[in-house]
């Protein structure tokens, strides 16, 4: 047996072995060129500004969702074999996938900055890297001509693949994405709250009569642990208002390039196809393959010394980390107020509003778990939702939804001038 092991920070380490046909694949491709491409797509962000060892890619994390899916396969497979034999292949092949899609800068923080107010689409763009990338579509071609189309089902969470496959990847509750960033981004942060036990959770999945994901009710401590864990990591890393702010400045510098395009002195052909784009299902293959961050970095450096001051010194915030600062608001006429002195401040400095002045949010972390949260087996074989299983999910989920927070991001020059005049 020939077995190929990755050094892991959760694991110690990963492995797929040579003589399974389904992980024979895995390993096949790991080594193809768009997966090798998340070496440089940044997992998160801009965290690396506030913690300093987060410089991870999304590589590593794939490769973690990857075998986490292998575990809950082999798991799965004890009891419910006939279910999951025709669907393993396609199950780890969507697994190590599925954010093969995301672009720089920094995965999620992309759609933010190229595309404000549109849907994060990182998952269509994967499916279609799936059908239409030549060298992925012969990989799994070779192994069966209906694996590209099922993997993009998976993906897709459409109805011709059971509900089980897509909820162990992209479910509510834990799946085996969640599973495995939870970990990683505490550990490679330094913080110690995105940890919970691992093995008891996939011990316990099961696939019920109807084809969904379950948790057996004895392990409901276990995804408890998970829920606190992935709350934690949303409230202390994911939306830390420095975070958000510089978040802003992203969509601000590609803002002012988009508005002087025609006058950039520095703009690679990706570049010009990016910021001519309505939206990111536009992007074709080729673009989308040199959108990484090594490319994004080097844009920014080459426009901190434009002619344009606005976009210099946008992009120069970035690098030299000359972040935005915040001030919290209580409520809109709270907000509003502040918005119209922050206006005001500006204008006294010479600087445009519309690049240095942002209201910031947090999101609902529970808001898709509420929707499609993972069923719950009880005892007595009956189901239930999560939020009906356990209380305290359900007040969690209440208290994200009602415990949003919300500031106004200005330089630190206005936000000084702001605090002399309140």
């Amino acid at each position: 047996m020939a077995e190929i092991s990755f050094a892991d920070v959760v694991h110690q380490s990963v492995s797929f072995t040579t003589d399974d046909k389904a992980e024979r694949l895995i390993l096949k491709l790991i080594d193809d060129p768009w997966f090798q491409r998340l070496r440089d797509i940044s997992q998160t962000a801009n965290t690396r500004l506030v913690y300093m060892f987060s410089e991870h890619s999304r590589f590593g994390h794939c490769l973690g969702v990857a075998y986490l899916a292998k575990l809950a396969m082999d798991k799965l497979m004890i009891a419910h074999a006939s279910q999951v034999a025709d669907h393993r292949t396609a199950v780890l092949v969507a697994a190590l996938l599925h954010d093969i899609g995301h672009l720089a800068p920094g995965s999620h923080t992309a759609f933010k900055t190229w595309f404000p107010g549109q849907k994060d689409s990182h998952e269509r763009i994967a499916e279609k890297v799936i059908l239409e990338s030549p060298s992925i579509r012969a990989l799994l071609d070779q192994h069966s001509t209906e694996l590209a189309q099922q993997v993009a089902s998976i993906l897709g969470e459409h109805s011709d693949v059971p509900p089980w496959t897509w909820q162990l990847i992209s479910g509510g509750g834990w799946n085996v994405d969640r599973g495995n960033w939870s970990t990683v981004d505490s550990i490679l942060a330094g913080v110690s709250y995105g940890k919970y036990n691992i093995p008891a959770l996939i011990d316990s999945i099961i696939i019920t009569p109807d084809k969904h994901l379950a948790l057996r009710e004895n392990r409901l401590d276990a995804m408890m642990h998970f829920v606190v864990s992935r709350h934690a990591m949303y409230r202390q890393m994911y939306q830390h208002r420095v975070l958000l702010a510089t978040d802003t400045l992203n969509k601000a510098v590609v803002l002012r390039a988009k508005a002087i395009r025609d006058k950039l002195e520095f703009c690679d052909s990706t570049m010009t196809a990016v910021l001519t784009a309505d939206k990111a299902e536009d992007l074709e293959l080729p673009v989308i393959f040199q959108m990484r961050e090594a490319w994004w970095r080097y844009h920014i450096a080459r426009w901190s010394s434009s002619a344009d001051p606005i976009l210099a010194d946008l992009s120069d915030r970035i690098i030299s980390r000359r972040l935005f600062k915040t001030i919290r608001t209580d409520n809109s006429k709270h907000t509003e107020s502040l918005l119209k002195q922050a206006k005001a401040s500006l204008v006294r400095l010479g600087l445009d509003p519309t690049y240095y002045l942002h209201v910031l949010s947090t999101l609902d972390v529970h808001a898709g778990d509420w929707e499609q949260s993972i069923l719950v087996q009880n005892y007595d074989g009956s189901i239930k939702t999560l939020g009906e299983a356990e209380p305290l999910f359900r007040q969690m989920a209440e208290d994200s939804r009602s415990s949003q927070k919300t500031w106004i991001a200005i330089p630190a020059e206005v936000k000084t001038e702001l605090c002399k005049l309140r």
